[in-house]
């Protein structure tokens, strides 16, 4: 059994249920190098978020919840939904990937929409979904943010600033 370890977090994988066939057979994996499906992350031993599908390739990786209903998607809470996000840049962090998404797919959705500040998508997209990754470095999160602010106060000078700082970090990363 294949067990991941990202400090403090260990994946391991869990029972699959029959009510995920459907999701298999949708879920795109041309684009990466590996999949775990039925994941838990354990922190000191206790269960604290499990994900249907881990998905990865050299750079990046992600994290999908599957709801096979949309009762079950809308009885998910807003606040879960960015526990499960937080916990999969930590985890992804914790691994070594610059780069990570987490996405919700729900069975019979009739057309894709946000919960939480999460991409949700129906199960038939799915086949086509290209991932849009975002940074795991806070830093470079905050980085990013700072230029986006300057730039829009018109301080040209220290954003040129900011870029290169950015651009070292980058360096630094590969």
């Amino acid at each position: 059994m294949i067990e991941l370890s990202s400090d403090p977090y260990v994946l391991k994988p869990r029972t699959s249920p029959l009510s995920e066939a459907d999701f298999r057979l949708h879920l795109n994996i041309n684009w990466c190098r590996g999949v775990l499906f039925n994941v838990v992350a354990l922190k000191n031993s206790v269960a604290i978020v499990e994900y249907d599908a881990l998905l990865w390739s050299d750079e990046a990786v992600m994290f999908v919840e599957y709801k096979d209903s949309v009762a079950a998607y809308k009885s998910l809470s807003s606040r879960r939904v960015q526990q499960m996000n937080a916990y999969a840049k930590n985890i992804a962090r914790g691994l070594g990937y610059k780069n990570y998404v987490f996405m919700v797919v729900v069975k019979g959705l009739e057309e894709a929409t946000n919960k939480g500040g999460v991409e949700v998508i129906p199960l038939y997209a799915l086949g086509n979904y290209q991932p849009a990754f975002t940074s795991s470095i806070a830093e470079m999160e905050y980085l990013n943010k700072m230029i986006a602010k300057h730039t829009r106060e018109g301080r040209e000078d220290f954003v040129k600033e900011l870029d290169k700082l950015k651009k070292i970090f980058e360096m630094e990363m590969a």
